[in-house]
């Protein structure tokens, strides 16, 4: 663990030593939504603070949310690399709300039998503006997605497909759909978002940006669907600033 912490460091200093940029934005929505599940309710506030080379090719990050219930508290860590369209990340992810039903008490146990946390690995592209649809593939690498008897992972994989299908005057609509399955289905059909390989998130996005005196303040709502769990959310939000 403390390797972990040690790399971040030395991956800090040297996005420093490169006339490195500081990023920092937050949030606010009615709930959070995250492939087909809402993961908590109520008002949540939700941060991420990075950091980039001058090019923004990498970028190391710490991302965070909350609900003003208290019921819900999220702290994570990623690293992502960026060349034109397409893009690599990896989301260590820590879930430490209270009344989960996994061990979420222990934020440096990184051993997979135990940990309350998972490691999740995504590449996405994004195709040509003539036809800009975005594709992504995430796969659970490590921790909390595992087989019945906990001897191995799940490898618990997300597939999602994204199109902007309306976009006029500064409104934005964007759909996309999304299907999730186990790479390891070690004789069950069960993974991380679902009970069998199936569509688990259907979306559509409505975002603009609203004009408030010299500032444009962006504003989006989301309708969500989870066909297999037969669920359905509203989502309405906006962002308070980035830098």
């Amino acid at each position: 663990m403390k390797r972990t912490f040690i790399s971040m460091i030395v991956c800090i200093l040297f996005f420093c030593s490169m006339n490195a940029q500081i990023h920092f934005q937050a949030n606010v929505a009615n709930n959070h939504l995250w492939r087909g599940m809402e993961v908590a309710d109520g008002m949540v506030f939700t941060s991420d603070i990075s950091i980039t080379d001058k090019n923004e090719y990498f970028r190391i990050g710490l991302w965070g949310g909350t609900n003003t219930s208290g019921t819900y508290k999220e702290f994570n860590h990623y690293v992502s690399f960026t060349y034109r369209r397409l893009n690599l990340s990896i989301w260590d992810t820590y879930n430490f709300s209270p009344g989960a039903t996994y061990n979420n008490k222990e934020y440096f146990n990184y051993s997979a039998h135990s940990t309350g946390r998972f490691i999740d690995a995504t590449v996405s592209y994004r195709f040509e503006n003539q036809f800009p649809l975005s594709v992504a593939w995430s796969t659970i690498l490590f921790g909390r997605d595992r087989n019945t008897n906990n001897t191995a992972n799940k490898y618990s994989t997300f597939v999602y497909v994204e199109y902007p299908i309306y976009q006029y005057k500064g409104w934005n609509i964007d759909t996309g759909i999304g299907g999730a399955f186990a790479l390891n289905e070690d004789g069950s059909d069960s993974h991380f978002y679902g009970d069998s390989p199936d569509i688990v998130h259907a979306a559509l996005k409505i975002s603009k940006h609203v004009v408030f005196k010299e500032y444009k303040i962006p504003v989006y709502a989301c309708m969500m669907w989870n066909p297999q769990r037969n669920n359905a959310f509203f989502q309405i939000g906006i962002q308070l600033f980035k830098f």
